[in-house]
């Protein structure tokens, strides 16, 4: 696989992580299922990977918290795909749902901040 720049990255990772978060709670369901089933889903494994995390914050683009938080974000996200809460309705619903929505939240605003 070739390397892509840092810039790039950093590019995908943001459209990642905005494909993420309680503003979806308001959409209809075929909204969530495009952005947290296809886009989210896809881009999650790839681009909130700890290897890309790291080159994003040594090329000073995202600071410890945001790694920190895109981590865990990663992780739960990971788990509710192995559950039976990987649905619509439960994206709607769900408490582990809201924490994910919430982080990726969290998230966008530091990062909209450090820019």
């Amino acid at each position: 696989m070739e390397n892509i720049s840092v810039d790039k990255l950093y590019e995908l990772y943001v459209h990642t992580i905005n494909s993420c978060g309680t503003y979806l709670l308001s959409s209809d369901d075929s909204v969530i299922g495009y952005n947290i089933f296809e886009e989210f889903d896809i881009r999650a494994v790839t681009f909130l990977h700890s290897d890309n995390l790291q080159r994003l914050h040594e090329a000073g683009l995202i600071n410890d918290v945001v790694r920190s938080k895109s981590l865990s974000l990663r992780a739960k996200f990971l788990r509710l795909q192995q559950s039976n809460e990987w649905n619509i309705n439960a994206v709607r619903t769900s408490y582990e749902w809201k924490i994910v929505l919430d982080m990726a939240d969290e998230i966008k605003s530091v990062i909209s901040s450090l820019r």
